[in-house]
């Protein structure tokens, strides 16, 4: 029993140690509103919101902090060259930003959260003009 506790630490550690960045596991945190909120507060750590939805969607209301790439131009155009960035997509139901995280991990990038859809934000939204 003695000899399995000390696996399990010396596993967990080394785990803890192979992520520089923090624990993968930890940025399905941001997928809850209130995490997010948090994130978008304080910056850190450092990420980008992208908001896969239409430039008309996007205009007409959306996430502080968010860029518009629409889901059509997410693999011609991500939104970072840094394939380890956190990178959180949303659109209006889940669907488009599902595909967009499956995208975005199919070209690389290895910290995608897919927040959702944009209904599921519990704080304001900024309009076109109100940035």
């Amino acid at each position: 029993m003695r000899r399995l506790c000390v696996c399990v630490a010396m596993l967990a550690a080394a785990a803890v140690l192979s992520f520089a960045d923090g624990p993968v596991a930890d940025i399905d945190a941001y997928r809850d509103p209130d995490a997010l909120a948090r994130l978008i507060a304080s910056g850190e750590p450092p990420h980008v919101l992208v908001d896969v939805r239409t430039p008309e969607e996007f205009a007409d209301g959306h996430i502080p902090t968010a860029v518009n790439i629409p889901v059509s131009e997410i693999g011609e155009h991500p939104p970072t060259g840094d394939k380890g960035a956190l990178i959180i997509v949303y659109c209006a139901s889940g669907g488009r930003s599902a595909r967009s995280k499956a995208r975005l991990e199919s070209l690389g990038y290895t910290r995608v959260v897919d927040f959702g859809g944009i209904f599921r934000w519990t704080g304001e939204t900024v309009t076109a003009g109100t940035e």
